[in-house]
C-alpha cells in the first residue's frame, strides 16, 4: 500500500533525484489506478516503468486512465506521442498513424508493441482534451504542469505535480532537467486538498464536463491499427522481454565520465574502437554527444599513460574541449592557439607529454593552424608515441593545408569526431582521413538519434522567394559563363587553374542564391508570426554575410524586434553574447561560425536564409537546434529557399531550384508529419514538373561553394 512507502519527499529534482527509481516506480508497484494529465506522452516511457508495471499491471490488476493535449493553444501544440501541432482530426490520424509505424520500425518497437497491447486488454485508456481559448488559465495549467494521481486499494493517493511529460526524457537521468512537488493524502492539510481537488478536477476533465475543454476517445482509425498491432500479443510476455532487454544495460552497467553515464550507442562506439586497436572514426550526429565519448576514451588513454592530444577548428572549440578536460577528467590542459601561444615558448608542449601521468593528467587542445605549425610539430614528434589523437570535425583535415598534421603525427591512439566524415567532392581529402584514422568504425545517424530520444523532434517549415529581375540577369550571364568555362576545364590538356576559375564562378553564382534580397522581408515576416519572447523562445538565424546579417537585424529593428550578432568580426565577445542567450533567450542574428561543435543546447528555433548544398553544413545546422535541453520538448526548423514560379529542365536556373529542393526534402525526411514533404512536392508540380522526377533530387549534385576551409 502507498502508506507503507514511509515519507515522501515534498519534491524530486532530477538533477538530484532518479525520478523514475526514487519515486515513480515506488509509486506505481504499491498502487492499483494511475490517472495523469500531460502535455504528450511516449511509449518509451515503459524502458523506465517495466519493473513497476509488471506488478501494477500482473500483481494489483492496475488500470491507467491517461488524458493527452494535442493542442493546447495556438502557439503550444502537443500530440499524443512526440508533440505533432494538429490542426484537425485528419492531421491528427495522419500524424499518430505515422508516428506507430515509426516507432514499430524503429529500436523502440517492443514498447509500441506494449502500448498497443495495454489499450487492446483495457488496463490502459488514452482520451484527447483540446483546450480552447475559452477555457481557464486553471484547466490550461493542468496541461502545462501535467497532474498525476496513483491511487492503491485501500483509497490512499498520492498525487504529483511537475514539468515532466509522460515519456522516458521526462523521466530518465539522462533526459530534461525536470522536477515534481508530491502530495500524499494521508498528510492531511493541504496536501490532502490537492489530492482532493486534482482527483476531482481530473474526474471533470475525464468525464468531459470542464467549459473550454473537449475530451475525446483515440480516434477510431487509431485504435484499428493498435488493435491490429497487439494481436496475438502476450502482455505478461512483452513486460518480462522488455524487462530482460532492459536488464542487459541496466545504468549501473554503463561507463562513465566525469559522474556522465554513456548512453548506448556512444558505449557501442567505444567498444567499436577498442576492437579496432583504439583507431577510427565517428560519424555521430550533430547533438549525439560525440565530445562526451571522446572524453570517455580520453579518460582511458589518460589511465595507460597516453596524453591526449585534441585538435579542433576553431577558439571556440578549443575552449569547450579544455573546460571539459578540465571539469571532467581534472586535466591540467595547456591550449595552443585562439590566443593562446605560451606553449610556443620553452618546449612547454613536449614537457606536458612526458610529465603527464595517470594522478596528475595533462592534455594538449590545439586549433589546426596552430597544430600545422613548424613550432607545434618540433615539439611534438619526438614524442608522439605518448600521445592520443583526438580531431573534432575530423573533416577539417582532410583539407590540403591541415593534411600535413596527419604525415608526422604518428600517434599509437586515434579517434576521429564528425558527423559528415566525407568531404564533399574530395577522394583525396576523404582517402586521408580515413587512411590515417582507420575508417569510419561506427555510425550513429540523425534517424538513430530522433529514434532514441537523444535529439529533440522537429517541425520543419519551407517557404521560398524568387530572384529579382537585376539578380534573375546576373545568374543567367553567370551560368553562361560557367558552361564555357566547364567545358574548358574538361577539355584535354586542362591546367588547374581552369578548374579553380570554373569553381570561383560557381562560387559567385551561389552567392546571389545565398544572397537574394527578396529573403529579407520574408525573413522578417516568419519571426514577427511566430516570434513568442514570452515562450523563452530562442532563435538562430543564419544569414551569408555581414551585409545579409545587418539587413536583417534593420528590417526587425524596424518591427521593434530586438536581435544580437554573431560572427568572428563582431566587437564584443562572441562566448558571452552565447551564455546571454542560452539563458535569456532572444534573436542571435549569425554568420557561418556557429555551424561547427558550439553547444547552444537551449536553441528552440533555426532560421535559414543561407546555406550551401554541402550536406555537411545542413546536417550541422539541423544539429544545433535539435540539441536537447530542460523544457525542451520540440525545435523548429524554417527555411526560406529560393524558388521560381515555373521552370524546365533547360532553363538556366535549373541547378539553383534542384540544389534548393534537395536540401529542403533532406530536412523534411525526418521531420514530424507529412506537412513539409507535401508542400514541397505541391511546390514542384506548380512548377510544371512531374512528381515522378522528385526522387533524383535527393543524390543530386552539389554545386562547390562550401568554401568550408574559408571564412565567412
Amino acid at each position: 500500500m502507498l502508506r507503507g512507502l514511509g515519507n515522501l519527499r515534498t519534491e524530486y529534482t532530477s538533477d538530484v533525484d532518479d525520478i523514475a527509481r526514487d519515486f515513480y516506480n515506488r509509486c506505481l508497484r504499491e498502487s492499483s489506478a494511475y490517472d495523469r494529465i500531460t502535455g504528450f506522452f511516449s511509449s518509451t516511457i515503459f524502458h523506465l516503468t517495466h519493473p513497476a508495471l509488471g506488478t501494477f499491471i500482473g500483481e494489483n490488476g492496475g488500470t491507467m486512465r491517461l488524458l493527452c493535449s494535442p493542442r493546447l493553444s495556438d502557439s503550444d501544440a502537443d500530440s499524443l506521442l512526440f508533440g505533432y501541432a494538429a490542426r484537425g482530426d485528419a492531421d491528427l490520424v495522419e500524424a499518430l498513424r505515422a508516428e506507430l509505424a515509426h516507432l514499430l520500425a524503429s529500436k523502440h518497437a517492443a514498447t509500441a508493441r506494449l502500448l498497443a497491447a495495454l489499450i487492446a486488454a483495457e488496463r490502459l485508456e488514452v482520451r484527447l482534451a483540446r483546450v480552447t481559448p475559452t477555457a481557464t488559465m486553471s484547466n490550461k495549467r493542468m496541461f502545462h504542469d501535467k497532474v498525476g494521481l496513483f491511487t492503491d486499494d485501500a483509497g490512499d493517493v498520492v498525487g504529483f505535480r511537475g514539468s515532466l511529460n509522460e515519456s522516458y526524457l521526462g523521466l530518465s537521468v539522462e533526459g530534461n532537467v525536470e522536477s515534481v512537488d508530491v502530495w500524499p493524502s494521508w498528510e492531511g492539510g493541504r496536501d490532502a486538498e490537492r489530492v482532493r481537488n486534482a482527483v476531482a478536477r481530473f474526474d471533470r476533465l475525464w468525464t468531459g464536463q470542464v467549459p473550454g475543454v473537449t475530451v475525446a476517445s483515440l480516434p477510431g482509425e487509431i485504435r484499428r491499427e493498435l488493435d491490429r498491432v497487439a494481436e496475438d500479443a502476450d502482455l505478461a510476455a512483452l513486460l518480462r522481454d522488455l524487462a530482460d532487454g532492459e536488464a542487459r544495460l541496466s545504468p549501473a552497467a554503463r561507463p562513465t565520465v566525469g559522474g556522465i553515464e554513456l548512453r548506448r550507442h556512444q558505449l557501442n562506439a567505444v567498444q567499436e574502437w577498442q576492437a579496432h586497436d583504439q583507431r577510427g572514426l565517428l560519424a555521430h550526429a550533430t547533438g549525439a554527444g560525440k565530445t562526451i565519448t571522446g572524453l570517455y576514451c580520453a579518460k582511458l588513454a589518460l589511465q595507460t599513460g597516453l596524453t591526449p592530444v585534441i585538435l579542433v577548428p576553431s577558439q571556440l572549440l578549443l575552449d569547450q574541449w579544455t573546460g571539459q578536460l578540465r571539469e571532467l577528467l581534472g586535466a591540467r590542459v595547456v591550449p595552443a592557439g585562439g590566443g593562446h601561444d605560451r606553449w610556443s615558448r620553452g618546449g612547454l608542449l613536449r614537457a606536458a607529454v612526458e610529465s603527464s601521468r595517470p594522478e596528475r593528467p595533462y592534455a594538449v587542445v590545439a586549433v589546426l593552424n596552430s597544430a600545422a605549425s613548424p613550432s607545434f610539430r618540433a615539439q611534438l614528434r619526438p614524442v608522439t608515441p605518448q600521445t592520443f589523437v583526438i580531431a573534432d570535425e575530423a573533416h577539417r583535415l582532410g583539407s590540403p593545408q591541415f593534411r600535413t598534421i596527419l604525415e608526422w603525427l604518428d600517434a599509437p591512439w586515434r579517434l576521429g569526431l564528425s558527423a559528415t566524415p566525407e568531404r564533399a567532392h574530395d577522394l583525396d581529402g576523404t582517402r586521408a582521413i580515413t587512411d590515417y584514422f582507420g575508417g569510419i568504425i561506427h555510425r550513429y545517424t540523425l534517424k538513430d538519434a530522433l529514434d532514441d530520444g537523444v535529439l529533440a523532434p522537429y517541425v520543419y517549415q519551407p517557404s521560398w522567394v524568387g530572384l529579382t529581375d537585376e539578380e534573375q540577369e546576373r545568374w543567367e550571364r553567370l551560368t553562361t559563363e560557367i558552361r564555357r568555362r566547364s567545358a574548358i576545364a574538361q577539355a584535354p590538356g586542362a591546367t588547374p587553374h581552369s578548374q579553380d576559375h570554373l569553381r570561383y564562378k560557381l562560387i559567385e553564382r551561389s552567392r546571389i542564391a545565398k544572397g537574394a534580397a527578396r529573403k529579407i522581408p520574408k525573413a522578417a515576416e516568419l519571426i514577427v508570426d511566430q516570434w513568442r519572447p514570452e515562450d523563452g523562445q530562442k532563435w538562430l538565424v543564419y544569414c551569408d554575410n555581414q551585409n545579409q546579417l545587418a539587413l536583417v537585424r534593420q528590417a526587425l529593428d524596424a518591427r521593434g524586434i530586438r536581435s544580437w550578432e554573431y560572427h568572428r568580426q563582431m566587437d564584443g565577445d562572441p562566448l558571452t553574447t552565447l551564455k546571454l542567450f542560452n539563458v535569456a533567450g532572444g534573436i542571435v542574428v549569425a554568420i557561418k561560425c556557429l555551424d561547427e561543435g558550439v553547444d547552444i543546447p537551449a536553441a528552440t528555433h533555426a532560421l535559414i536564409l543561407a546555406s550551401s548544398r554541402n550536406p555537411r553544413e545542413f546536417i550541422q545546422r539541423r544539429g544545433r537546434v535539435l540539441r536537447r535541453a530542460p523544457h525542451k520538448t520540440i525545435a523548429t526548423v524554417l527555411d526560406v529557399l529560393v524558388l521560381p514560379d515555373s521552370l524546365d529542365r533547360g532553363d538556366p536556373t535549373w541547378p539553383l531550384a534542384v540544389g534548393e529542393l534537395a536540401r529542403a526534402l533532406e530536412f523534411a525526411t525526418w521531420s514530424i508529419g507529412r506537412d513539409a514533404a507535401s508542400r514541397l512536392e505541391d511546390k514542384w508540380v506548380s512548377m510544371g514538373l512531374s512528381l515522378s522526377d522528385i526522387d533524383d533530387l535527393r543524390p543530386a549534385g552539389v554545386e562547390v561553394d562550401d568554401d568550408d576551409e574559408g571564412h565567412p
